[in-house]
């Protein structure tokens, strides 16, 4: 199952190693664009370092030999519990939805934001800031979020997180699946809050 709990800030705090020097802080935020000739599903595949079949094209995006991903997890919003909802936390099945629902040849398929991570932090506290935040800032609002930590342990560890940008709704037969675009998630308020909420957490280490 997928559950949303929130880890007390101050706990991630107890896993500082010693710094020498200052949290560097670094957010950026781009769409996965058709246009562009770019799949969502060759771009998961990447950030996970595994192999992803393109079940539209017939493309296989085999990214095994990557090296440095040292952290992989999907969040949902809601609980795996109905039957036929797995694909809600399957990288494969996931985006493979997003490209066979998405029919424009300009589509927008996914949002991806890329954080550095603090490297004051050890290893399990850098992978629970980034999932906390994830957590606060992008599943709680209905986003399935598709996280990627990479270099955790060299000089610039940082994570890739792919997000859904249409709603999650329940079929007439009880199943859970894509609605609706939702065009609040692009609003450059929006942005601005998840770009201080990451801050917070670098502010915090300066």
């Amino acid at each position: 199952m997928a559950h949303l709990y929130v880890v007390p800030t101050c706990a991630l705090y107890r896993g500082l190693k010693p710094r020498a020097s200052m949290a560097i802080y670094h957010l950026s935020a781009s769409i996965v664009k058709r246009s562009a000739g770019r799949s969502v599903t060759a771009a998961a595949a990447y950030r996970a370092g595994s192999k992803i079949e393109d079940l539209t094209t017939g493309i296989v995006h085999d990214y095994t030999r990557k090296q440095g991903v040292d952290y992989r997890e999907i969040i949902s919003p809601v609980f795996i519990n109905t039957i036929g909802s797995e694909w809600l936390l399957d990288r494969e099945q996931l985006w493979n939805k997003v490209e066979q629902i998405e029919k424009r040849k300009d589509a927008q398929l996914s949002r991806e934001i890329t954080i550095a991570i603090p490297t004051e932090l050890d290893r399990a506290s850098q992978i629970e800031s980034v999932r906390e935040y994830v957590r606060s800032n992008f599943v709680e609002r209905g986003m399935i979020a598709d996280i990627n930590l990479h270099h955790l342990n060299g000089e610039n560890p940082h994570a890739h997180i792919l997000l859904t940008m249409r709603n999650l709704q329940t079929s007439p037969e009880g199943k859970i699946e894509f609605g609706l675009k939702n065009t609040d998630w692009n609003s450059k308020e929006l942005l601005l809050a998840q770009r201080k909420s990451w801050q917070e957490v670098t502010k915090g280490l300066a």
